[in-house]
């Protein structure tokens, strides 16, 4: 008579160890990769701010230099001190720079002719962040 033996399936212990630690390692990479991602969304969000508010500028301009367009929506032009703090606003599609978010910025150099620029600094009040945006001036 014939016995045939069958080998039972499965894996040995070194198998199930080298298994193990290569999970091991692959989460302790993506750990450290993913650990601090607060940064680059601060950073990001920032960046989304000011490009809103340098793209209503754009915009702006564009409608006052336009021959027999609607004209600007706001006037940027020889203003006081506070210029970023009240044409920001006006720029904003929602009336108002974003919550968490602040301005600043000078009237140096002044707009002496349309198409000039004023530099306001946006600062991100969680983490102090600032990035610079340009307003093109409507008039002198």
């Amino acid at each position: 008579m014939n016995t045939v033996r069958s080998r039972q399936g499965g894996f040995t212990l070194i198998e199930l160890i080298v298994v193990i630690v290569l999970l091991g390692i692959l989460g302790a990479v993506a750990t450290a990769r993913f650990q601090d991602l607060s940064g680059s969304a601060n950073a990001a969000a920032l960046e989304g701010v000011t490009a809103e508010i340098q793209s209503a500028s754009a915009i702006n301009y564009a409608a006052a230099v336009i021959p027999g367009g609607p004209g600007a929506d706001v006037t940027i032009s020889v203003a006081p001190d506070n210029v970023c703090n009240t044409v920001i606003p006006g720029l904003m599609q929602s009336g108002a720079i974003p919550t968490g978010y602040t301005t600043a910025g000078n009237v140096a150099p002044a707009c002496a002719a349309a198409g000039d620029s004023v530099v306001c600094v946006v600062t991100q009040a969680a983490t102090t962040n600032t990035s610079n945006v340009n307003l093109l001036c409507t008039g002198p």
